[in-house]
């Protein structure tokens, strides 16, 4: 039987994404070679296919060496994955047929390389990739692969809710209840935080915040989230949109002495007042990525079933149709969390449908 020697990948191309074959990649010393059990489609991929040309323009103003995120770009980094071989001078403290997890970074000649937002590295967008072995996370037999493919959104919730230092007393807002959004009010809940607090446009979406734990939601059109927080409380406000004049807007309308997290991405210069930030003594915490000790609490908080994860995925796809999950995710509100799966594979357990609606 001859051996596979080729794998398809869904990679940026020309604007769009499409689907190509590849050589299948050879681990390095210390690396292993993985298959794709399942990914999620992050917020970030979405900013970095519609955005890619505009951050390396200000990568390249900053002083930084730009990358090339328009052509060839294979994303995915919120992966589960199935080691297939080991490269030459690895410990194999794993065995092959293992499913792992891993905090999404390659070393390459010393340096961490992000998987799935370099040129450099090849994501999980692809049938097979590259790991440093020393970072592998074994997934527990019991836990369903779909929830282990949660694991790095629900991270960058445990990292942002740590980094608002957020006690039981306080109110929490949450503005924006995306994934990350979502992976807020989780967190807050099983912190203890007393009353929590949400906004988003999208009705699927309050609905799921309302399921995650926040105690009072509201459309953003129609109300101020901020007319709910009354004039002694001490609130920790969660930025999870990233679009241009959120900051203002917070610094508008947040109360006297709020601590602001952001933690949604937004690429282009943008503008507030500082004066009356400074009035309000606003404090502000910008946040990215998580510690090794998040990534590893947010897979005991899924393997626990602490997090209503089934809710989280509204779609399963196959490689073929992620650019058709990328429109999905753009120009419809019903979904939160879409996952890509193996030609065959319904992930059972998931609960959610197995194509995409919109």
């Amino acid at each position: 039987m001859t051996e596979q020697v080729s794998m398809r990948v869904a990679v940026v191309r020309g604007g769009r994404i499409v689907v190509e074959e590849r050589p299948i990649p050879e681990p390095g010393s210390g690396e292993v070679l993985v298959r794709t059990l399942a990914c999620g489609i992050c917020g970030s991929d979405l900013h970095l296919f519609k955005h890619g040309a505009s951050m390396m323009q200000l990568v390249e103003r900053l002083g930084g060496v730009p990358d090339n995120l328009t052509d060839g770009l294979v994303m995915g980094h919120e992966f589960v994955a199935q080691i297939v071989r080991f490269g030459a001078d690895t410990p194999r403290r794993f065995a092959a047929g293992d499913r792992v997890c891993a905090v999404p970074f390659l070393q390459i000649d010393g340096a961490p390389v992000s998987i799935g937002a370099s040129s450099r590295t090849i994501g999980a967008y692809a049938e097979y990739f590259l790991l440093n072995e020393s970072g592998l996370i074994r997934i527990p037999d019991r836990v369903p692969t779909a929830a282990a493919a949660l694991t790095e959104p629900l991270a960058i919730g445990v990292h942002a809710v740590a980094k608002g230092n957020v006690q039981p007393h306080d109110t929490a807002v949450v503005i924006g209840c995306g994934p990350i959004g979502l992976a807020c009010i989780a967190v807050l809940k099983l912190r203890g935080v007393k009353r929590i607090l949400a906004a988003d446009l999208s009705a699927k979406r309050r609905d799921l915040a309302r399921l995650f734990g926040a105690d009072e939601v509201v459309d953003a059109r129609e109300h101020s989230v901020f007319d709910g927080v009354g004039a002694t409380e001490t609130a920790v406000i969660f930025e999870c949109v990233g679009a241009p004049g959120m900051i203002d807007q917070i610094v508008k309308r947040a109360p006297i002495g709020a601590r602001v997290v952001v933690a949604g991405i937004c690429s282009q210069e943008d503008a507030f007042i500082p004066m009356l930030a400074v009035a309000k003594e606003l404090s502000f915490q910008f946040v990215s990525f998580y510690r090794a000790d998040e990534f590893k609490a947010a897979l005991a908080m899924l393997a626990n079933d602490a997090i209503k994860w089934r809710e989280w995925i509204t779609a399963t796809v196959p490689l073929e149709l992620v650019a058709e999950a990328f429109e999905a995710l753009q120009r419809s509100d019903q979904h939160a969390k879409i996952l890509i799966v193996p030609p065959g594979d319904a992930l059972a357990g998931t609960g959610r449908p197995a194509a995409l609606d919109s």
